[in-house]
């Protein structure tokens, strides 16, 4: 009897967890509808960030409006992103683990971006924004530069500000 009792909590909690998942589809869905906006033309946008709490935070400020957000924790994980599919927007961290012994600066990985999409609006975050960031990102023709700690409200203007 005692085993028949925890297969149907793991039942309850998975059918709990599904009509979750579709809340927030149907809540994302209203919130496009109400824009008059489909999700077919939302900007797809990367956000590769190796801190879990700023990615997600990013992630979930971009969601709320109506966004199409994937994110990634290092350049390896971006790249099959960026082979995989099409994003209009990449919001890049400059500072990015070495992944197996490789290190991957930032810029690297908006050269890869280019190199596969060579349309691609690139953000760049920064901790330190000064002249030598500036100067290299406008040598990689980057839209916007963003020092940390970044403002959500600041970077939900300048995405939808962005002429895709």
């Amino acid at each position: 009897m005692n085993s028949v009792r925890p297969a149907a909590r793991e039942t309850r909690r998975k059918r709990d967890e599904r009509d979750s998942n579709w809340s927030r589809i149907v809540a994302s869905w209203q919130c496009l509808q109400q824009r008059g906006t489909s999700p077919a033309v939302q900007k797809r946008i990367l956000v590769v960030d190796d801190h879990r709490h700023s990615r997600e935070g990013l992630r979930e400020s971009l969601l709320g409006e109506g966004y199409q957000v994937e994110t990634a924790a290092d350049g390896w994980q971006a790249i099959k992103k960026v082979k995989e599919g099409r994003f209009e927007v990449a919001i890049i961290d400059l500072d990015l683990p070495p992944v197996y012994g490789v290190d991957m600066s930032g810029w690297d990985l908006i050269r890869i971006c280019r190199a596969f999409h060579p349309g691609i609006t690139i953000i760049v975050v920064s901790a330190e924004a000064g002249q030598e960031v500036k100067a290299q990102a406008e040598e990689l023709k980057v839209a916007k530069v963003l020092e940390k700690p970044i403002d959500p409200t600041q970077l939900k203007a300048i995405v939808s500000n962005l002429n895709l």
